[in-house]
């Protein structure tokens, strides 16, 4: 893997949710060329969970370390917050702004992709920075994310479970380890509890009519 910040257990997860990534392109990929290739959609799946078991559902950002161990675990999920910030910050001041946070995590998309699925990346970026600024640990309301304030949405990430019924809430308990269905479970969980469907819904309303009026 290339290090992308050089601060390994933040590299090594960013390569992790890569590797889930590509195996879910592939997957779609197969199932809409099964009858070309003539594969069964049960061979598919089969390699498709194969491989996925391979990646691993959870990632370790302990590096080896005790979660348990107050100090340790908090330099684990500073790391994480220090490597988002080496990814984001583009004017070099130490923080995120919306701005770079939202080019960030629209920087996959196209002007072939769905004007929908461009709307919802754009409305998700811009409640997520609100959530992670504002709802968060750490969160100091300043309008830019600090290290320590991607360190507490890591930290609530770690918590964040899914239960036998795909439902999500806070556990509680600390482990170290944060699972490959956790964010966008959270993502949603945190937009139904914090942000509320109406507030949603008016917030993308407006940035649907931004990116219509900035065509």
């Amino acid at each position: 893997m290339t290090n992308i910040t050089g601060i390994q257990s933040y590299d090594n997860m960013i390569n992790w949710r890569q590797q889930h990534e590509i195996n879910d392109l592939t997957l779609l990929n197969l199932l809409k060329k099964q009858d070309e290739l003539n594969f069964s959609e049960e061979e598919i799946y089969r390699e498709y969970f194969k491989q996925s078991d391979k990646i691993g559902y959870e990632y370790d950002f302990m590096e080896g370390k005790d979660p348990n161990n107050e100090k340790d675990y908090n330099e684990q999920l500073l790391k994480l917050g220090e490597g988002d910030i080496l990814t984001m910050d583009k004017d070099g001041d130490g923080e995120v702004s919306l701005s770079e946070y939202t080019l960030e995590q629209t920087k996959d998309l196209t002007q072939y992709d769905d004007f929908n699925r461009i709307v919802d990346a754009y409305t998700v970026s811009s409640i997520m920075f609100q959530i992670i600024d504002e709802g968060m640990g750490a969160s100091d309301s300043s309008g830019k994310l600090s290290a320590e304030e991607f360190a507490s949405y890591y930290k609530n990430l770690d918590q964040f479970k899914i239960d036998e019924n795909f439902k999500g809430y806070m556990s509680g308990e600390f482990d170290g380890k944060i699972n490959i269905d956790s964010a966008s479970e959270m993502m949603l969980f945190l937009i139904d509890n914090i942000i509320g469907q109406e507030t949603y819904e008016t917030l993308r309303a407006a940035i649907e009519k931004n990116l219509m009026e900035a065509e």
